[in-house]
């Protein structure tokens, strides 16, 4: 990666006309015209002992003397010029204020405090300068805090405030080639990746070995970012407090970031720490940095970046903040993100005065942007000079846009989930208007990985969330959003002392699938976003204190939300009630003419689920039934075949379930037809471990197959009708090349209607299983000739079914529609390679595995891939005792600081939040 150098320089030229062609005449950097005379000199007296403190021209002026700062009574004259145009283009910002005479010095430092015009809006950094002659000189003492700049100096003079625009310089690629006639400039480009490592897709490693390959292919190739690097992603970052991402992003090693609204998330030191990169210039042309290291803040208003024979400008753009509505701040005032950041909105006036600055300078301009694409569309529009926006914040997937002025507006995909590759090819001679080429590519496509990226992601994730993927609890069943808020509720009953809930069950983000839960799935039901920047997540929930009268009035108001509540309120009594913070906030939004006392934040709802389902699991209960776990129970359901005594081929290893032939019409096919041999004898390829003994099945017409009686009780939704609900099938199968193009039955429920149903489980051409409904429902990728374990995992229900498909181990998929329902509902007995239209081809069985019962993923993960021998012992407690283990372990999350000082000053009513 290329060194980056920082340093400072001064904004050159500010155009007033073009000001005003962008945003009127409210815009210009006129006088001032509530006071457009000069006025009268004041003369001041500055007293030895007691020094001067004064305040002039209507406090937009201070001067602080110290005592003792003189040897004696000393006069000075203080008079003030209002700005004209010749130093607005040196970059003077504030009118002018002069102290005589200046022969004065002082032996104690005293302070000028000059305060910021309120229609001040164009970024940069602000400072105190002092005049000598026709040039200005800046005071490196400068500070800012409440709309004022102040500087220490030892003598009198003129002074003002003056902004200084950030610029970073780099080198991207070789030198240029002068004999060349043309040079492309490629820039790989992502944008809203949202902590979306891909622990286990890895899709951070995915991305940067496509910018290697890019890299390798075309030298002067840039990699950039959109913006919106925190929250929305793994729950790694929540348990480091936003290290995970930032350590993620750099590790990515970009040229070109922009600092998006999300990338405030953590507060000001995560922000500082964020922008401090080795390898990539960080941009952020609307944010100021108000705090007293100035040089802390290393995001910068522009970048001149030299790309072999072409010399581009780039500025970075950030979107307005969001409340714990989950709605945009728009309407004026719109506030800062976070303390010691001041924001202007003013994009249109900030890029118009950063284009008429450096257009001379570079050949091509870039707005690295996360405004989204129709502010994007408007900025390259209406500001001349702005050649190519590469954009981020939409979260629409990709665009490109052509427009009139011939400016290019790109918005790349989300979450990680796409590459937007461009390539520039310029003529050397003029660098005008490059031909341009585009495309976008599909994170998953890229097979390699980059191998540095991947051991970093890895570490990353050990080190801060080594239990992310660990079983914490099961879930019986699919529950909708309703029950997944009344869940919520009661993980919030659990970790308080809340004595009632009204949640929105809209604010749930991802329902999870019955079976295995981890971390990562109660953070994906509940992505935390800290809006405003800093604070909870805006479905972080509350307490709040009311009337038994009041929160009868909350039910009424909003009768679609989850309710829990005492048997009996009393009208007079006090309770507390959980709600999502938005609610908890803005009661006057929610609730008609209810009052709130004693807000207080209870946690993140995917931490108080975390909790929850440890403590459920602890108690041998599913988290969202009150039914016994398998892992707690002593019943043996689970039978297995593995088909190596050929004289009792049909004989289960143990279990209490019957295998047999399949022969309603009694002709004795099976013996006749299926061989039980070893894979050598047989000529195909031995298990992963050894050869093995298996079952040659043969092609089976509508009333041939195998039949396994289940002997296993009723479960699940369909128990009272009889039927087995949720139940597992593990099979080691092995498909010869023929018929590889065709569907071949696996499984079929009805065991009644065979000659008119059609089978339940298919593998289709391309290798995978399951079945189609109203969407594809074909899960993992096989070939022929080779050995899979492959398992099916049901939970059948009147609504919110699901089957999981897994190979050798690995979730290949999960059918989730809810169409999973009595169809795939077992009563006594279940079919296997039968199907009424003749869907089914020769194949081998090494193993087979049925539980009356959906066994977890690490249950299916440890029995690995298909070898000689499949062996399941149920661990009876294990499950409860590594929730134990982790229960104890658990991390703890850090207080919010800004929420306890709040919670200190909180009184009863609605709180604006701003910081």
């Amino acid at each position: 990666m290329r060194l980056l150098t920082l340093s400072r320089t001064t904004f050159l030229t500010l155009f007033i006309l073009l000001l005003s062609a962008c945003g009127g005449s409210d815009d210009q950097v006129t006088t001032n015209p509530n006071d457009p005379v000069e006025p009268e000199p004041s003369e001041l007296t500055v007293s030895a002992s007691a020094g001067l403190n004064v305040s002039l021209d209507e406090g937009s002026f201070l001067l602080t003397v110290p005592a003792n700062a003189v040897s004696q009574s000393t006069e000075l004259t203080y008079e003030k010029t209002v700005l004209d145009d010749a130093n607005a283009l040196l970059n003077i910002i504030s009118d002018i204020h002069v102290l005589t005479p200046s022969t004065v010095s002082f032996s104690n430092p005293i302070t000028i405090t000059i305060q910021i015009p309120d229609d001040y809006q164009l970024g940069g950094q602000l400072f105190i300068a002092s005049q000598s002659g026709d040039s200005w000189t800046v005071i490196e003492n400068s500070y800012v805090e409440d709309g004022f700049v102040s500087a220490q100096v030892t003598t009198l003079g003129t002074y003002a405030i003056i902004m200084q625009r950030n610029e970073a310089f780099g080198d991207i690629g070789p030198t240029c080639d002068i004999n060349a006639t043309e040079q492309s400039v490629r820039f790989i480009h992502v944008a809203d990746l949202h902590a979306r490592f891909g622990y286990e897709e890895q899709y951070f490693s995915r991305i940067k070995a496509y910018y290697n390959q890019a890299l390798a292919q075309t030298p002067h190739t840039l990699f950039t970012n959109g913006g919106d690097d925190y929250e929305k992603g793994t729950v790694a970052e929540q348990l480091s407090q936003g290290s995970a991402t930032e350590e993620a992003i750099k590790a990515m090693q970009f040229d070109l970031r922009v600092v998006g609204n999300h990338d405030y998330a953590w507060g000001p030191e995560k922000l500082l720490s964020y922008s401090q990169d080795d390898s990539a210039i960080v941009l952020a042309s609307n944010t100021r940095y108000e705090g007293e290291q100035l040089q802390d803040f290393a995001a910068v208003g522009f970048a001149k970046v030299q790309v072999g024979c072409v010399t581009l400008g780039v500025f970075g753009m950030t979107s307005v903040p969001w409340n714990e509505l989950d709605e945009p701040i728009d309407d004026e005032p719109i506030p800062d993100f976070i303390k010691q950041f001041k924001m202007s909105w003013q994009w249109q006036q900030i890029a118009q005065s950063i284009v008429s600055q450096y257009q001379d300078d570079v050949d091509y301009m870039v707005m690295l942007s996360h405004l989204g694409e129709g502010l994007d569309i408007d900025m390259a529009t209406d500001v001349t000079g702005i050649d190519l926006v590469l954009g981020g914040h939409t979260h629409g997937g990709e665009s490109y846009t052509t427009l009139e002025n011939g400016s290019v507006v790109i918005q790349p995909d989300f979450y990680a989930k796409g590459i937007t590759d461009v390539t520039l090819t310029f003529n050397t001679q003029d660098k005008t208007s490059p031909t341009i080429s585009y495309s976008t590519i599909e994170t998953d496509s890229v097979t390699e990985l980059d191998e540095p990226t991947k051991l970093a992601i890895d570490e990353i994730m050990g080190r801060y969330a080594p239990d992310a993927d660990t079983e914490i609890a099961i879930s019986e069943n699919y529950p909708g959003s309703l029950e997944l808020a009344e869940i919520t509720a009661l993980a919030a009953a659990h970790s308080s002392n809340i004595t009632a809930a009204l949640l929105n069950p809209e604010l749930v983000q991802t329902r999870w699938t019955p079976g295995t839960l981890t971390q990562e799935d109660f953070h994906k039901a509940y992505y935390v976003e800290r809006q405003p920047s800093n604070t909870p997540g805006f479905n972080a929930l509350y307490s709040v204190t009311v009337t038994g009268s009041d929160l009868n009035t909350m039910f009424t108001s909003q009768p679609d939300w989850f309710l829990l509540k005492p048997d009996d309120i009393q009208a007079s009594s006090t309770y507390q009630v959980a709600l999502f913070k938005g609610a908890a906030l803005n009661p006057e939004l929610f609730f008609n003419g209810v009052t709130f006392s004693n807000v207080e934040a209870i946690d993140e709802a995917w931490w108080l689920l975390d909790q929850y389902a440890r403590f459920r699991t602890s108690q041998c209960l599913y988290l969202d039934t009150d039914n016994q776990l398998f892992s707690c129970n002593e019943q043996n359901n689970i039978t297995v075949w593995n088909f190596d005594d050929a004289n009792n081929p049909l004989t289960a290893d143990y279990g209490p379930s019957v295998l047999s032939y399949f022969d309603p019409e009694q002709t004795n096919w099976g013996p006749e037809e299926t061989q039980y041999n070893t894979t050598q004898a047989l000529g195909i390829s031995d298990l992963s471990d050894a050869s093995s003994g298996v079952m040659a099945f043969s092609r089976h017409a509508p009333t041939e197959g195998l039949l396994i009686t289940l002997n296993t009780p009723a479960n699940g939704d369909y128990a009272s009708e009889g039927m087995v609900s949720d139940y597992t099938l593990v099979m080691d199968l092995y498909w010869p090349e023929e018929g590889r193009d065709i569907y071949r039955a696996v499984m079929q429920a009805n065991t009644l209607d065979y000659l008119t149903d059609d089978a339940d489980m298919f593998i289709d051409p391309s290798g995978g299983y399951g079945k189609s409904t109203s969407d594809s429902g074909y899960f993992g990728d096989t070939q022929p000739q080779n050995w899979h374990r492959v398992a099916f995992v049901f939970y059948t229900a009147p609504s919110n079914g699901v089957f999981e498909v897994y190979i050798d181990g690995e979730l290949a998929g999960v059918k989730e529609d809810g169409e999973i329902d009595s169809t795939w509902a077992l009563n006594s007995a279940v079919l296997l390679f039968t199907d009424n239209n003749f869907e089914t081809e020769p194949g081998y069985l090494n193993a087979l595995l049925y539980a009356g019962r959906a066994m977890t993923r690490d249950e299916i993960k440890s029995m690995g891939n298909a070898q000689s021998k499949l062996t399941f012992e149920p661990a009876t407690r294990v499950l409860n005792q590594t929730i134990e283990r982790h229960y104890q372990a658990a991390p703890e999350i850090k207080p919010n600081a800004w929420l306890e000082q709040r919670n200190k000053f909180f009184n009863s009513g609605t709180q604006a939040v701003n910081n």
